[in-house]
């Protein structure tokens, strides 16, 4: 019994550490991709699944990769329950719950197996995979790691737009086309905007922690009170986005789904406008987020569906 409970409390601290709440932003671009792919009837089921394993490994090896350079680097020092549990780190490494030699290892493991699946894909179907897979890793292994440090210096939030909508996106798209164009690209910016928003509200509680160790990202740069109406503009400026592709053909109508999202992005808004300044209030716009997040994305995926 005490051997099952302990095996039970160290899959427990690997789950904490994978942070399983944000895998739907690796793989719902990848499922999207896969739905145009489908509504065009070029859906390849078995490199789907291969692309969504990768962007799975991916992005729980990037969570893990961000939050052990965000501990080297000491952004991250708050342990478990004296922080917001949507930003930050995953608490595992302040807290000595996982060693830091351990998570570096299965880093190592999940990026290696994306490469494997990538290189397979690319023998497969088209060199072309490849590319736009490297262009991913640079933007996930350069987020947080040297030399260039994108979250550090400002490039952040425009590098999870990219990576999580862009590069993603057209990805998951490639291995069924084999060629790219505009309108997969206009598709694509539906899940960068809403990572865009996530990273915003993500970024708020966490502004005296990235102020002291100079991460010098958007609520570094321009405060907490600048950056919650800056995520607020950019709510109405998505759903905006949305209508005018309904409007332009370049969605199917039945992608106005995505409008039974409102309502959580509503109550983002407005606990973000009143608690701003208090990183544990601030909490149920975080979760509001993530749940506005993968119903927008889920309709959306719906409406080319259906």
């Amino acid at each position: 019994m005490k051997i099952a409970t302990n095996q039970t409390t160290i899959l427990g601290h690997w789950l904490q550490a994978s942070r399983l709440k944000f895998l739907p932003q690796g793989i719902m671009p990848i499922l999207l991709a896969g739905a145009v792919a489908h509504s065009e009837g070029i859906f390849k089921p078995f490199y789907f699944i291969i692309t969504l394993l990768a962007a799975s490994a991916v992005q729980i090896g990037l969570t893990m990769f961000s939050d052990t350079l965000d501990f080297a680097y000491g952004t991250d020092r708050k342990k478990i329950g004296a922080k917001n549990p949507f930003s930050g780190g995953s608490g595992v490494l302040t807290s000595g719950i996982i060693a830091s030699k351990q998570i570096l290892i299965a880093i190592f493991i999940l990026y290696l197996l994306a490469l494997l699946l990538a290189i397979y894909l690319a023998l497969e179907v088209d060199i072309g995979v490849l590319w736009i897979a490297v262009i991913g890793a640079v933007i996930s292994i350069f987020y947080s790691a040297k030399p260039f440090r994108f979250a550090y210096h400002g490039l952040g939030e425009l590098m999870m737009f990219l990576g999580y909508g862009l590069v993603l996106t057209t990805w998951g798209y490639f291995v069924h086309s084999i060629q790219l164009n505009y309108v997969i690209l206009l598709i694509g910016a539906i899940p960068g905007f809403l990572m865009w928003t996530m990273i915003l509200i993500n970024e708020i509680p966490d502004y005296e922690e990235d102020r002291a160790a100079d991460k010098k990202n958007i609520v570094y740069r321009i405060g907490p009170k600048h950056t919650k109406n800056l995520f607020i503009a950019s709510l109405v400026g998505l759903y905006i986005y949305i209508t005018t592709l309904i409007s332009l053909g370049v969605i199917p109508p039945y992608c106005t789904l995505a409008f039974l999202g409102l309502p959580l992005a509503f109550k983002a808004a407005a606990v973000a406008n009143r608690y701003y300044l208090d990183p544990l209030k601030i909490i149920p716009a975080n979760r509001f987020m993530i749940f506005t997040y993968s119903l927008t994305m889920t309709t959306i995926i719906i409406g080319f569906l259906i």
